[in-house]
């Protein structure tokens, strides 16, 4: 009677794990990509969406600053501000992240306020997402 496996059975089949798993990492490490930039891209929506709030419900105009290691939510005071919400950025995730320099202010009504249409590009490998504020702040994801 003949039990347990050969050595030759057991590289036969470290062999056809290894191919399998070969194949498999990419195609994971490109779905991992595009997982972190859709995350990247709805967390630049939701700080969006926190100054926009803010700025209602405290009826004082708020700022959003979009940097690649965090965002910020600052609260107009007078002449000072006051950071009232920040997260961090896509650099976090590993998303690069291209877009205006220039912050986002909006009015106490919830209107942007200056130059507010704005279009963000985040990246991570081959997937990619643009965040694109229009001019009366709607938000959109383009892939």
């Amino acid at each position: 009677m003949h039990r347990g496996a050969t050595l030759v059975e057991l590289l036969i089949t470290l062999a056809v794990i290894a191919v399998l798993a070969a194949v498999a990492v990419p195609s994971g490490a490109a779905l991992l990509a595009g997982i972190y930039t859709e995350r990247a891209a709805r967390e630049l929506m939701a700080a969006h969406r926190v100054a926009r709030f803010t700025a209602i419900v405290r009826t004082r105009s708020t700022q959003l600053e979009v940097f690649p290691e965090s965002l910020v939510v600052r609260l107009f005071n007078g002449r000072d501000t006051l950071v009232v919400w920040r997260a961090a950025g896509p650099a976090t995730l590993g998303v690069s992240l291209e877009g205006p320099a220039y912050p986002l202010v909006f009015a106490p009504t919830g209107l942007p306020r200056g130059v507010a249409n704005a279009t963000y590009r985040l990246q991570r490998g081959d997937s990619h997402r643009q965040v694109v504020v229009s001019r009366l702040g709607r938000l959109r994801v383009v892939r």
